[in-house]
């Protein structure tokens, strides 16, 4: 069989979208030629039966020559393919409109995130299944929604050597944006810094990406002066994807504010990584036990759960395990394949 990927970036370093690249080697598995078109390549080390071609993003290329260059592609390989897999982008699958319309081969868009827009309920009509980590992850009503887990490397994000560190260490991980309710963490470290005598630190590991983001970032550091807080805070920026796990297994403690109402990707490398995680995200509500739950986005109640989880034993097994289970990379790859191979088409 053969299966025609289409997807941002194929980079195995990039911060945000490093993850796919050992989506693509699971595929590799079970088809005998994955090919991937992409909006822009960087570094990668694929199997020899997967091959990548792309539209040009990282060399500056027009959008008109990049439509131009993807139709090109797409009828070429889409006549050669037994599936086509769209991940996250709806623009992707409406430009593929004059292909997928007869729903003669099958057809997955993989879709994680709480808006719904006029592209992706266009999307919803042209591709055959949509794939998606929970139910709060695709919001638009569709019978042809499959709930499969979020697809972290559990492989890959598990528990390094327990080292023991008098400083409690705490993490957060994701793009500095709004979204991510920042604020809310900073405070209760202000609120840490007065009423607690024990030894913590806080790594913050991301970067802005927006105007927006990056105001926002310099609305934080300059809380941080103001506060006092430079030598328990620390900014590190982006990091390459390939150094993420030992960011993870360097620290105890990971926090999660966000407002995105979706399973954050991040959160859930954390816990594969036994690391205790503390969360108020709506998406983990009725996942994880209320220890790691915040009912309330506050800091007063977060710091209050920081003190109280602070001293238990890691790594977290029960939390990896919730992961394992539900989540891994390799449980939803196969659910993906399953639904392509079920109605697969011969190929040219």
């Amino acid at each position: 069989m053969k299966l025609l990927v289409i997807t941002q970036k194929v980079d195995k370093r990039d911060e945000n979208l490093g993850s796919f690249h050992r989506w693509l080697e699971e595929f590799a598995k079970h088809f005998d030629r994955v090919t991937v078109i992409a909006n822009s390549e960087g570094k990668h080390s694929l199997p020899a039966n997967v091959e990548v071609y792309s539209l040009g993003k990282e060399r500056g290329i027009s959008r008109f020559k990049k439509v131009y260059k993807f139709l090109e592609l797409f009828s070429h390989y889409y006549a050669r393919a037994d599936g086509v897999f769209f991940h996250m982008i709806p623009e992707f699958v409406l430009v593929s409109s004059p292909f997928l319309i007869s729903h003669s081969k099958p057809s997955v868009l993989w879709y994680v995130h709480k808006s719904t827009t006029w592209k992706l309920k266009w999307a919803e009509k042209l591709v055959r299944y949509i794939f998606t980590a929970s139910e709060l992850s695709f919001r638009l009503p569709s019978k042809k929604v499959i709930y499969s887990g979020h697809a972290i490397d559990t492989e890959m994000f598990k528990p390094g050597v327990t080292k023991y560190s008098p400083v409690l260490k705490i993490l957060s991980v994701g793009r500095i944006s709004p979204v991510k309710s920042l604020e809310t963490l900073l405070k209760a470290c202000a609120i840490l810094r007065n009423s607690w005598p024990r030894q913590w630190a806080l790594s913050l590991v991301g970067g802005p990406i927006l105007e927006r983001d990056r105001e926002y970032l310099s609305t934080l550091k300059k809380f941080v002066r103001e506060e006092r807080l430079e030598n328990n805070v620390m900014f590190h920026g982006p990091r390459p994807y390939t150094e993420i796990l030992d960011t993870y297994r360097d620290h105890d403690m990971f926090i999660s504010m966000s407002t995105t109402g979706s399973i954050d990707k991040a959160v859930l490398e954390a816990m594969s990584c036994g690391l205790t995680t503390i969360t108020s995200n709506e998406a983990f509500y009725g996942i994880l036990k209320p220890p790691y739950f915040l009912e309330k986005r506050s800091p007063e109640l977060l710091a209050s759960r920081i003190k109280m989880l602070a001293d238990e034993n890691r790594p977290r097994h029960d939390l990896r395990e919730l992961v394992v289970n539900s989540h891994s990379l390799s449980r939803t790859v196969e659910r993906i394949v399953s639904c392509l191979s079920s109605n697969k088409t011969s190929g040219l």
